[in-house]
């Protein structure tokens, strides 16, 4: 009885910890809230209200090419921000911002002239149309020190669908669904 008694109050840390309520000591793990058919194993989370502002929801792949062709890899992070999320019948609206692995160029240039860049955080204001599934990108922040920006850019705004393996396939189901 002591080992399912221990056995229980763990499963219960670990699943407050996750935002799931756990079967009570007196329940069996097998009786508890079954999946809908079609779910997924997913972690709902009971409130966001402690959570940090960005989230970590991949890591890429960051690759450079040094002087003499020789090229580096180091690996980047991509994070969205869950108190930007805004929808709006079949739009979302989600920020996300990648960490480089290395300096990153940016380069524009206004009517009197042009200024290029180095940066390592860059911030992407996506806007989803959830039905069709695409996507445009409404802005990009080029983040400096302190986490000021320093240049920012409004691409044309053409939708198209996410591309296997990239951010937006990640994005996408947390903008549109909140999961």
């Amino acid at each position: 009885m002591m080992k399912r008694t221990l056995a229980a109050s763990l499963l219960a840390i670990a699943l407050a910890g996750c935002g799931q309520q756990a079967p009570s000591a007196k329940q069996d793990a097998s009786t508890a809230a079954p999946q809908q058919e079609g779910e997924t194993d997913s972690v709902v989370l009971g409130s966001t209200r402690n959570l940090p502002d960005w989230l970590l929801v991949a890591r890429q792949r960051d690759c450079i090419t040094r002087t003499g062709g020789e090229q580096e890899c180091g690996v980047g992070e991509v994070h969205f921000n869950q108190r930007t999320i805004t929808r709006s019948g079949e739009f979302a609206d989600i920020w996300i911002q990648v960490r480089h692995a290395y300096p990153q160029l940016f380069e524009y240039e206004t009517a009197t002239h042009e200024t290029s860049v180095r940066f390592e955080v860059e911030r992407l204001h996506y806007r989803f149309n959830c039905s069709a599934n695409q996507f445009i990108v409404v802005e990009r922040l080029i983040m400096g020190a302190n986490e000021e920006v320093v240049a920012r850019d409004e691409p044309q705004a053409i939708y198209r669908a996410p591309v296997e393996g990239s951010v937006t396939t990640v994005i996408s189901p947390i903008a549109c669904r909140g999961g």
